[in-house]
């Protein structure tokens, strides 16, 4: 059978390889000139640069059944975040993986010793039972399930809202409550990491595995049916099936499928001599001072993303302001002093399609087909993670083998 995929993204990536190792011939056309999608890294004047700030969290189970973890040389941050609140940074840890932050913790002017305790209890509740289960019914909003908790509301601004609106790219808070418990069992379940090579490494391996001929870089498509597909140069593939790969604004414009809209983010880039910090850890802005909202230096997590004796940061806020770069380097020679000066703005990244939204009522396990029978994958169809594209691509080379 001739499959054509359309996207090499993750899910793209992820359905090429089950299809192939289920013995079919597959075609990947990607219409710009690497694989990855999103998860790409560029190295600009000898640092390794993401596109925009990201980790992957190693408990994701699709993950980790698909990706060679070892190959990857993960490289982890320190378990929970260092938080500036009220000028000075404190340290609110996970003391169940790691004991001696226990006390550090517990001091933080961050919540309350009740509030710390109902992290833990939402942590374990969410814990149990197989993750499908958490996406059963329809959830609530991300502030509605931590009010049910009963957090207070410094926990909410000093911790919860930055930490959120630096993995789900949601500030307000507005998304669905379903992803927050997800996150919650991936971060009490394994560390946050990244490839030594950054995070682009995970989409070469992934593109790596492929047969030569299989994939087409530059190879934009104009339109699909169930059985063809048109390239931008006007020539049409014929398939067998035709999957849509792609993110869901692109998605929406060669299918039925709708667009709700995506949470966007601008990180900004820095080089320099030394480090402000010495630890992998996350910083986060529990002041709730615009614009900076999450703040990691990045060579401390792996050497390798900056040139020997130099260091790399990255500042990031989920916002398109034009203003917002110069506004972080202001902001962050607040935090440590005139160093900052010193530092080499090495690229902003204003990414406006950076996480499809996700809100309460968004089906998690949404159908794979149109209505007119092209096939589908993507975060969109799952949830906005590494994990929900690489499941959703495998799971569609699953159905599409059996259709066939």
């Amino acid at each position: 059978m001739h499959v054509v995929i359309i996207g090499a993204g993750l899910a793209g990536l992820a359905a090429a390889i089950d299809l192939e190792a289920a013995g079919h011939d597959v075609e990947l056309h990607e219409a710009s000139d690497g694989a990855g999608g999103r998860v790409r890294t560029d190295v600009v004047d000898g640092y390794r640069l993401d596109r925009g700030f990201q980790i992957l969290l190693e408990a994701y189970p699709e993950a980790q059944e698909l990706l060679d973890y070892g190959a990857l040389d993960l490289k982890p941050f320190t378990a929970g975040a260092h938080v500036r609140v009220d000028g000075e940074f404190h340290q609110l840890g996970d003391p169940i993986r790691e004991p001696s932050q226990l006390l550090s913790t517990l001091r933080a002017p961050i919540g309350s010793p009740i509030d710390k305790a109902k992290i833990l209890a939402l942590r374990l509740s969410v814990s149990r039972g197989p993750v499908e289960s958490l996406w059963r019914g329809v959830g609530t909003t991300a502030a509605s399930r931590f009010e049910k908790a009963g957090f207070s509301s410094s926990m909410v601004e000093r911790f919860l809202r930055p930490l959120f609106a630096g993995i789900t790219l949601d500030p307000e808070l507005n998304g669905s409550s379903q992803v927050v418990e997800f996150v919650f069992r991936m971060l009490g379940a394994g560390d946050a990491v990244v490839p030594a090579q950054g995070m682009g490494a995970i989409s070469d391996q992934l593109a790596a595995r492929l047969s030569d001929g299989v994939l087409h870089l530059n190879s934009p498509v104009s339109a699909v049916t169930p059985t063809s597909v048109t390239l931008a140069d006007g020539s049409v593939v014929e398939a067998d099936a035709v999957i849509v790969a792609t993110d869901v604004s692109s998605a929406a414009q060669l299918t039925d499928v709708a667009d709700p809209g995506w949470n966007s983010v601008t990180s900004v880039w820095f080089g320099a001599d030394k480090a402000p910090i010495d630890e992998p850890v996350l910083v986060l802005n529990g002041d709730g001072t615009a614009p900076i909202n999450s703040f990691v230096v990045m060579s401390n997590v792996s050497s390798a993303y900056a040139p020997s004796g130099k260091a790399l940061m990255v500042a990031s806020s989920p916002t398109l302001d034009d203003g917002a770069p110069a506004a972080m380097r202001a902001q962050l020679s607040e935090w440590f002093g005139t160093e900052v000066d010193d530092w080499t703005e090495l690229r902003v990244d204003r990414i406006e399609k950076a996480q499809p939204k996700q809100l309460p009522g968004h089906d998690a396990r949404a159908s794979l087909q149109t209505d007119d029978g092209v096939w589908l994958a993507g975060d969109h169809r799952r949830d906005a993670s590494i994990n929900g594209a690489i499941a959703s691509g495998r799971a569609v080379a699953r159905q599409v083998h059996a259709a066939f």
